[in-house]
């Protein structure tokens, strides 16, 4: 192999996994923006967005399956990026009573992502990488 094709082809390498990276990122970033979102406040989009998260807390642990459902429905809905979506709630700590969930998911690129959501007091919700191979 000649010494300008490895190093042409180590490059494409690299912008390629940066091209990854930063799908993953921008993925990640709008299921984030999804959780966040109430279900109502857009009304040209009624389904965007997810109920309050309060009234979840309210019905535990029965209600945190119904909320991962909501969270597979939506993103399946909004991220186009998405083809396939595993949303499973994570067992409930009773020292800080804090709902997590693992999504999986595989883009459209066929990239295999798994992140780690928790909802935060006040509904607010954190979404974080965990790279991993499916």
């Amino acid at each position: 192999m000649a010494l300008f094709d490895f190093l042409a082809n180590d490059q494409a390498k690299r912008r390629l996994q940066r091209f990854d990276v930063n799908e993953l990122e921008s993925v990640r970033l709008h299921i984030t923006q999804l959780l966040n979102a109430r279900r109502g406040v857009l009304r040209h989009l009624e389904h965007y967005g997810l109920p309050d998260v309060e009234d979840i807390y309210e019905g535990l642990p029965y209600s945190q399956h119904k909320l991962a459902k909501e969270i597979k429905t939506l993103i399946e809905t909004f991220e186009p990026r998405v083809k396939s979506v595993w949303v499973e709630p994570v067992d409930i700590n009773t020292d800080d009573y804090v709902i997590r969930f693992d999504i999986k998911a595989v883009l459209d690129s066929g990239q295999h992502i798994h992140l780690s959501s928790k909802f935060a007091t006040g509904g607010r919700a954190n979404v974080l990488n965990q790279r991993e191979e499916i």
